[in-house]
């Protein structure tokens, strides 16, 4: 997917390959990628071969997880209607799937940089 703002283009869940720069082997994450990430959180970045990673991004699936019971128990209240709390809790859903997804890929991107590849 690509948007256009301001005149510039970029792409909102561009893909990435990460390559080696001695051994040419290479690592690819894009399209399907964010999904799975987004599901997965923590135990994708540990299937991309970011094992030192793995605990971070549980940190971040852990924090996520409480933002989301503690928005779930907030609209759970008396006072909350039953609609206003369904149709808040279905747009937070796909909204945290998103924002983990970018967030694992990126731990993703800054463990392949760091470990010298190219990306």
């Amino acid at each position: 997917m690509v948007c256009a703002r301001w005149g510039h283009r970029f792409a909102v869940f561009g893909g990435y390959r990460f390559e080696h720069p001695r051994t040419e082997v290479s690592v690819e994450v894009a399209g399907w990628g964010y999904l799975w990430a987004g599901l997965f959180g923590a135990f994708y970045v540990w299937t991309k071969g970011c094992r030192p990673q793995f605990w971070k991004a549980l940190a971040y699936n852990i924090g996520y997880a409480v933002l989301f019971v503690g928005a779930w128990g907030a609209t759970s209240m008396p006072q909350v209607p039953v609609r206003m709390q369904a149709l808040f809790l279905l747009a937070l859903v796909p909204t945290l799937i998103l924002v983990q997804a970018n967030t694992m890929i990126g731990i993703i991107k800054e463990a392949y940089r760091r470990r010298g590849w190219m990306v």
